[in-house]
């Protein structure tokens, strides 16, 4: 039977409390959600800028007189068992805790920050999550330094990551394989799609160290997993069809444009 959510009243509209996903769910319109990550963390509870007319965070449509400043208690006072639940912890006592301290409770994020690596699976094979060495590095292949993190950090930088981002991957090489995109016209032999998660998602403590940022606010961000998966996409599911279909046209026109440059200087001789 699956756990009923408790709720939480703000200005006088019900949310569903849903510490697995860390976000509050208008009950009455379930695409209208807040994500504690949206919060200011105050430790003892977070403070949340609420726009009382759209019953949302305020944002750039929110008027002067809609925005008012509100407390939301602490996740592990809305819903201890969820939180218990959700970082393999015991019960007893979590309500008094901040929520903080329940998430580096967790096993598996106690082991991460005492040292050992999380993974990420890409084609069957796994990979250390290696943020020191600024690379994902193959498990028992020495041949080979990896992938470096540089173009997947460059394309979450510049926001292109979220959805339609895929990189060419050499499985029996271990590595990414950059083509000249500028006249790529089809699959290069032994190459796949990948899908990678962004950064933080593979690794919540290593990308905080990395980039100085508060553990605490990249664990709101993120669902922690010590092992995450490279999603695998075919050809049709990427806008590549389309940039082949470009690239052919464009190619075959400058080809034809070269035979009647060389046919021209061939009369002037």
């Amino acid at each position: 039977m699956e756990r009923q959510l408790p709720t939480l009243k703000i200005e006088g509209t019900t949310f569903l409390v849903d510490v697995e996903q860390m976000v509050l769910v208008h009950l009455d319109d379930p695409d209208t959600k807040i994500r504690f990550a949206e919060m200011d963390n105050e430790d003892t509870h977070y403070t949340l800028e609420y726009d009382i007319a759209h019953k949302d965070i305020a944002g750039i449509h929110t008027k002067n007189n809609d925005l008012k400043l509100v407390e939301i208690p602490r996740m592990t006072q809305l819903d201890a068992e969820g939180m218990a639940l959700k970082y393999n912890v015991p019960l007893r006592g979590i309500s008094e805790k901040m929520d903080y301290e329940v998430m580096v409770e967790n096993p598996e994020i106690a082991m991460r920050m005492q040292g050992k690596l999380n993974r990420i699976e890409i084609e069957g094979h796994p990979f250390y999550v290696d943020f020191r060495m600024w690379s994902l590095r193959p498990h028992n292949d020495f041949s080979t330094q990896g992938i470096s993190m540089e173009p997947l950090h460059e394309n979450e930088q510049y926001e292109y990551f979220p959805e339609d981002t895929v990189f060419l991957y050499q499985p029996k090489k271990h590595e990414l394989f950059e083509p000249d995109w500028s006249s790529i016209t089809e699959l290069p032999k032994d190459t796949v799609i990948i899908k990678f998660p962004m950064l933080k998602e593979m690794d919540a403590v290593g990308y905080a160290h990395r980039f100085n940022r508060p553990l605490k606010e990249v664990l709101l961000e993120t669902n922690f997993k010590p092992v995450t998966q490279a999603i695998k996409r075919q050809l049709s599911q990427t806008t590549l069809p389309e940039l082949f279909k470009e690239n052919k046209e464009r190619l075959a026109q400058e080809k034809v444009q070269i035979n009647k440059d060389v046919k021209r200087k061939s009369r002037k001789i």
